[in-house]
């Protein structure tokens, strides 16, 4: 319904983290493919699910990865079918019938970097409710970088709080966020550069316009699902 701009016209904020698969091949989760031979029995269920839609074949999708590591094309094909595309298709959707503000979270404590995990699955929500640490046990900030944590923590407050409070997600000291849409609001323009802007959030944050080129390119605009 989102992706077909037929949801409540009302703002949306959304977004998703640069690492989101990491966490799942951490612990070993069933619930995302990340080997070859899952993603490949991901797309062959895809096909038997949808026999009436024309699906992009494994070999397109992975266009899109062509300059990761080896090791890194299951983690990015994980993390773009469970999170970044269906977050793409929505912001797509219904930034034709309301504004919609399109983040990726990139930073990562350097304990976080050393183990693999990076920006995985949730870690922008201690920074987000500015509970940075969970005690005297937590190691996410061992090996330092607290100080930026607690800017970039606050700098998240203040977005989205603007944004609760209907106004634009903008904050001190940072680049202005403008909302994603496909095209310039005045339909006789032709698309411009600042169309479908992704706000990086990182040790500085950077808004970035058509982040996800490459993948919607690779994945296409029919809304897909796996089991």
């Amino acid at each position: 319904m989102l992706r077909e701009g037929r949801g409540l016209p009302v703002p949306l904020l959304i977004g998703t983290n640069k690492d989101e698969a990491s966490l799942f091949k951490f612990m070993k989760s069933p619930l995302i493919p990340i080997t070859d031979d899952r993603i490949a029995q991901m797309f062959a269920d895809m096909a038997t699910d949808n026999p009436t839609l024309e699906l992009p074949s494994a070999q397109q999708v992975r266009t899109a990865y062509q300059h990761a590591r080896s090791r890194a094309v299951g983690l990015g094909i994980a993390r773009d079918i469970g999170f970044r595309m269906p977050t793409a298709w929505i912001a797509e959707g219904h930034s034709a019938v309301a504004d919609v503000w399109l983040y990726r979270f990139d930073h990562a404590a350097p304990f976080l970097r050393l183990i693999g995990l990076g920006a995985t699955h949730a870690t922008e929500l201690p920074y987000l409710w500015g509970n940075l640490s969970s005690g005297s046990k937590d190691p996410t900030f061992r090996l330092g970088g607290m100080r930026v944590a607690e800017e970039i923590s606050h700098r998240m407050q203040q977005r989205w709080t603007a944004f609760a409070h209907g106004q634009a997600p903008d904050a001190d000291d940072a680049p202005a966020w403008q909302p994603y849409a496909t095209a310039t609001r005045d339909a006789d323009e032709a698309e411009t550069a600042s169309a479908r802007v992704t706000l990086v959030i990182d040790r500085r944050d950077t808004v970035v316009p058509d982040l996800d080129g490459a993948l919607r390119a690779a994945w296409g605009d029919q809304v897909l699902a796996f089991h």
